[in-house]
C-alpha cells in the first residue's frame, strides 16, 4: 500500500506512483455520489475576498478564523452544520466536554474537530495563523472532514492506518468542494518542511493527508472532470504546486482514468 501525505516518498515528476493515483481515482470516484450538489459545481475558492467577509486577509484571530471558516461553509453547502471555534492554549489547554469526541486523528494537526451530539468543534492552536498556506490548507481539511461525516463516511478509529487513508479523503472531499487551490498550495509546505523561515513552527511534527503529487494529480482529475480549463486553475498555484499540477494534469490527458472518464458530463464554467 501507497503512503500518504508528509510520509509519502518523493516523486521528482510530481506525477504519484500507479498505486497512489489508483486510489485517488477511487477515493474521487467514490465521493462524487455522496458529497451532494457543491462537489458537482465547478468552484475553486482562491482568496478570501469573495466570501463577503469585508476583507480579503487571512484570519489572525478566533474571530476572524470562525468568520473564514462560516463563509467557506455557505459556498461548500454546509450552511446549516452547527459550528464552535475554540483555541488550544498553553498549560493543558481548555477543558472539552465530555459530550465531544475526536474526528479523526489530532496529532499533528494545527486545526483539528471533534463531534458532540448536534454539533462540531474546531480546535486551533495559534501556531496556524503563522503560515496562510497552512491555516488554508487545514480548514479546507477539516471542512472536508466534516462532508465525509455527513456522509457517514468515517474510518476505523482503532486502525492508525484507516485514520491516515481518512485525511486523504477529507483532503480529495475538500478538492471536490472547491478548495483544492488551498490544499495543493499547503501540500508542498508539509512536504518541504519549510515556511519560508521564521515561522517558529515544527513542520517534521505537521503532517498532511496527500503528498503534493497525490493533491496535484486529485485537483487537476476533479478539474478536468469538471470541464475546468487548466489555465483557470494553476495561475492560483505557487511555482512548485503550478508545475506539480500541469504535470499531472498532461499525464491525466494521455490516460484517461476510470474516474474521470465515468463521471457525469459537468459545465466548465466557474460559479
Amino acid at each position: 500500500m501507497f503512503q500518504f501525505g508528509a510520509v509519502a516518498a518523493a516523486t521528482p515528476d510530481f506525477i504519484p506512483e500507479t498505486d497512489a493515483r489508483e486510489w485517488v481515482e477511487s477515493a474521487l470516484g467514490t465521493l462524487t455520489g455522496v458529497l451532494g450538489p457543491a462537489a458537482q459545481t465547478p468552484h475553486l475558492l482562491t482568496d478570501l475576498g469573495g466570501l463577503g467577509l469585508g476583507r480579503a486577509a487571512a484570519p489572525s484571530d478566533l474571530d476572524s478564523l470562525f468568520d473564514m471558516i462560516c463563509g467557506v461553509q455557505e459556498v461548500i453547502g454546509q450552511s446549516e452544520l452547527e459550528l464552535t471555534v475554540l483555541e488550544i492554549e498553553g498549560g493543558g489547554g481548555p477543558r472539552v466536554p465530555p459530550a465531544y469526541s475526536d474526528l479523526g486523528d489530532p496529532s499533528g494537526k494545527l486545526l483539528h474537530t471533534l463531534h458532540g451530539n448536534d454539533e462540531y468543534l474546531v480546535m486551533f492552536t495559534p501556531a496556524v495563523f503563522k503560515v496562510q498556506e497552512l491555516l488554508m490548507a487545514s480548514v479546507a481539511r477539516e471542512l472536508g472532514r466534516l462532508a465525509l461525516d455527513q456522509a457517514g463516511l468515517r474510518p476505523n478509529f482503532d486502525d492508525p492506518a484507516s485514520l491516515r487513508e481518512w485525511d486523504g479523503q477529507a483532503e480529495i472531499a475538500a478538492i471536490m468542494l472547491g478548495m483544492g487551490v488551498w490544499v495543493v498550495n499547503g501540500a508542498y509546505v508539509y512536504e518541504s518542511g519549510c515556511c519560508g523561515g521564521g515561522c517558529g513552527i515544527d513542520l517534521r511534527s505537521i503532517r498532511a493527508g496527500l503528498s503534493l503529487p497525490e493533491a496535484a494529480y486529485a485537483l487537476a482529475l476533479d478539474s478536468q472532470r469538471k470541464g475546468l480549463r487548466r489555465r483557470q486553475v494553476v495561475k492560483h498555484l505557487s511555482l512548485t504546486q503550478k508545475t506539480a499540477t500541469k504535470k499531472c494534469w498532461g499525464h491525466i490527458g494521455t490516460s484517461t482514468p476510470a474516474a474521470l472518464a465515468a463521471a457525469p458530463t459537468i459545465s466548465g464554467e466557474l460559479a
